[in-house]
């Protein structure tokens, strides 16, 4: 019964007058870190203390707390619903920029049913009303504007079901300097919401525990299968709550406006459905999950999939990747000011200098790790700044990432340090940062950190011609001192960076394929390529999930207006990079786009481009641009304004989440290939030495004169087991025939050499004779 719900004035005074010591100004970041922990909602049984920092509440004449108590009927499953809550309403006590409620018998989330959820109403002398929500809430069911829910975090963990996997990590911990978790051999990146048709955390959850039932029963796995295994970590792209459109994620509505403690209330519900790659952050709930990833609305499902993860046949590690270098400007409807430090290319720069925004989003950090996360991957190191007044100048702020790397978690009663990536481009964005980057700023400050190596940032494009040899001095810094970088060539950046680029524009390397689609494939799914990464170069090789399932990919988002006619239409190459007439014609894709009238591609790509040249010209202008395109629209008897090139711009990011879902393309995935991906990185994961530096008589070079052909090959050798590698590929150009045995010196000894990976369709393995390599073809041979 709500009825039992009561303010515990009491504990609300004890809570006040435990933390007032650290609320006194300035606050210090000891202090601040201090704070930082008991903000939010913590919960005890059956008992709530809520802990708000607004420096609003030292303007508002009257603070309350409601609480909406959902009914026995609701359904997050529903696409829309109208679902019964009752009203409460409690008092809070203020205390400076603070305030705190603690509740006995609200009811309390868990798997099986939805807790109370939470807000703060302030009112100004003014008589004026402002809605204060939880920055550090465990979980937002209904997104950024709507309010929290109570729910029992600890609770849940302490029921994790991969308990045995941290005591077993515990034993290999102990033997590394400050608990920290080592690095895996290789790595995959994946986009939640176009991994799986569903694209939930627990539809992921259930592919990855149907794959470790085919494995543990010896099950023939589909080559899709196939993608998502010989891993032993695997990076999840930014799961934090994203940003919403005002007009079209409204995902709680209450249907009237309550007054009186106790009344009934009827909300309208939606699922939230927000589609974004998730890099578009208002920070605001970064505890918590992205409610559009969640099938049941419940924190469970990530908990589940890292189980499912670390319980796999050959456990895999799970990295979180989180974005706090900056904010989406939506960030300055949902979190106080002082927040911010002003505004940048993406849209806010945050205050990092500020105590208790540096320790509270720290304690974001702290939150989602304790589901059990093995790794972070901080997003645009480079963008962690602060203006020095004593300096006068703009410094980045390494202490911070240091502090994010040294902050200790517990998993199972197992206490520990992930492993940290950067990706730190910097002297990005400045003019020749493709030429300055070291992509070691942070690995010399943080010897255990790793960082995005250049060959994998996100200005690469392998489809060009001479793309092998003008990388060439890339490549070499990485195999001389790439132990500390993620290796690879396809990721979330390259991939859409490439399909942004004017094919009209760029010698594009048609020996990959017979249309740009299939050069764009062969490109970021390359044989040789991944016998090079995987199978010879140091640092951790990454793949990225659309890149190894022929899948495209592009920009998804459909959380704005602002921004959105600039976003669409610096995508209109992704159609002729990653659409044919064929993809185009079936009735599964691009329903929404043919509705408005498009029923060709070749009208589409007219469009689009037509769109991309008037949004230069007219530096983005979208009232400017709606007029010219009416203009000449009208000709076609079609009326278009600004609302309905906005449906445009919609209907494509919705067209284009579809589009580039894994799950759709499944069935084109070759077999021979997805098993040689698969070869390799299991080749990898039997020989760890390779993640280390070249040493001794180490080398990789290529085939000079190039004379249209660029081969690759080189020699390597653990220093401990004295197991050696000879690898000869062919990167780019016409066929060559080679003799692996003469381009190599270190071949003085009768034991013989073996092929232990040879790429699809190779025929002749022997060391000493010809053999003949098309584009993309490679052999890696092996003396023990």
């Amino acid at each position: 019964m709500t009825n039992s719900i009561s303010y515990n004035e009491q504990k609300t005074r004890e809570l006040i007058y435990d933390l007032k010591p650290l609320m006194h100004q300035p606050v210090s970041l000891k202090r601040a870190k201090k704070l930082a922990k008991r903000l939010g909602c913590t919960v005890e049984g059956d008992r709530s203390s809520i802990l708000f920092w607004n420096p609003e509440f030292q303007d508002a004449e009257e603070a309350h707390l409601e609480l909406f108590v959902p009914g026995k009927y609701m359904n997050f499953e529903k696409p829309e619903q109208h679902a019964t809550f009752q009203y409460r309403k409690f008092p809070v006590r203020v205390e400076g920029e603070f305030a705190a409620a603690v509740l006995d018998g609200a009811p309390v989330g868990k798997k099986s049913a939805f807790g109370a959820l939470y807000q703060i109403k302030i009112q100004y002398s003014s008589g004026e009303e402002s809605i204060l929500r939880d920055p550090l809430a465990a979980s937002l069911p209904y997104g950024i504007h709507a309010p929290a829910e109570i729910y029992d975090i600890e609770t849940m963990l302490l029921n994790r079901q991969d308990a045995d996997y941290f005591i077993n990590l515990s034993e290999e911990l102990s033997a590394h300097e400050n608990r920290r978790i080592g690095h895996p051999v290789n790595l995959l990146e994946l986009h939640v919401q176009t991994a799986t048709r569903q694209g939930t955390l627990h539809s992921l959850k259930e592919r990855f525990s149907q794959i470790a039932y085919k494995i543990e029963h010896n099950r023939k796995l589909t080559p899709d299968e196939k993608n998502l295994t010989a891993f032993d970590a695997v990076e999840l792209m930014p799961i934090d709550p994203v940003i919403e459109h005002p007009e079209h994620h409204s995902f709680w509505y209450p249907i009237q406006n309550p007054k009186t403690d106790g009344e009934e209330l009827t909300v309208r519900l939606r699922r939230p459905s927000v589609l974004n790659w998730g890099y578009d952050v208002p920070i605001f709930g970064s505890a918590a999950l992205n409610p559009s990833l969640l099938s049941t609305g419940r924190p469970d499902e990530l908990l589940e999939l890292i189980e499912a993860l670390h319980t796999f046949p050959a456990p895999i590690k799970v990295v979180l990747d989180v974005v706090y270098g900056h904010a989406d400007n939506a960030a300055l409807e949902v979190l106080p000011d002082a927040f911010f430090a002003g505004p940048n290319m993406y849209g806010q720069d945050l205050q990092f200098r500020h105590p208790l925004v540096r320790a509270i989003l720290l304690e974001m950090l702290r939150r989602k790790i304790r589901y059990g996360f093995d790794g972070v991957r901080v997003d645009g190191a480079q963008d962690f700044k602060y203006f020095d007044e004593e300096k006068e100048k703009v410094l980045h702020d390494d202490e911070f990432l240091k502090e994010m790397s040294n902050q200790k978690h517990k998993a199972a009663g197992v206490d520990y340090r992930p492993w940290m990536i950067f990706e730190d481009g910097r002297p990005w964005p400045r003019d020749d940062w493709e030429l300055a980057s070291t992509y070691n700023d942070v690995t010399q400050q943080q010897p255990h950190a790793f960082q995005w190596a250049p060959m994998i940032f996100a200005y690469n494009t392998p489809y060009t011609y001479t793309y092998w040899v003008s990388k060439w001095w890339r490549l070499r810094e990485m195999f001389l001192s790439g132990e500390k970088w993620i290796g690879g060539y396809a990721n979330h950046d390259t991939m859409r960076r490439g399909t942004q680029a004017d094919p009209n524009s760029l010698n594009v390397n048609t020996l990959l394929g017979n249309s740009l689609k299939m050069i764009m494939e062969n490109a970021y799914n390359n044989p040789s390529t991944t016998l090079l990464m995987h199978g010879f170069l140091p640092g951790v090789p990454m793949d990225f999930l659309q890149a190894l399932g022929n899948t495209p990919w592009s920009f998804i988002r459909d959380t704005d207006s602002t921004y959105a006619l600039k976003v669409v239409a610096e995508e209109a190459f992704f159609l002729d990079w990653q659409v044919t007439e064929n993809e185009y014609r079936q009735s599964t894709f691009f329903k929404r786009l043919k509705y408005l009238g498009f029923t060709t591609l070749d009208e589409l790509k007219r469009f689009a481009n037509m769109l991309l040249h008037l949004m230069k010209s007219f530096d983005n202008d979208s009232s400017r641009v709606a007029e010219i395109v009416n203009r000449v629209e009208s000709e076609t008897g079609e009326e278009w304004d600004i609302d309905k090139l906005n449906s445009y711009a919609l209907a494509w990011m919705q067209d284009l989440n579809e589009y580039c879902n894994v799950d759709n393309h499944a069935r084109f995935v070759s077999d021979d290939k997805a098993r040689f991906n698969a070869e390799v990185r299991t080749f990898r994961h039997d020989n760890p030495w390779l993640s280390q530096n070249f040493t001794g008589s180490d080398f990789l070079s290529y085939q000079e004169p190039v004379d249209g052909t660029v081969i690759f090959y080189g020699y390597r050798q653990d220093p401990l087991s004295g197991k050696e590698l000879i690898i000869v590929a062919n990167m780019e150009g016409q066929p060559r025939q080679v003799v692996p045995a003469e381009l190599i010196g270190q071949l003085q000894s009768e034991k013989e050499w073996n092929v232990v990976c040879s790429t699809p369709s190779i025929t002749r393995k022997d060391i000493h004779k010809p053999v003949r390599l098309s584009i993309s073809q490679g052999l890696l041979f092996e003396r023990v």
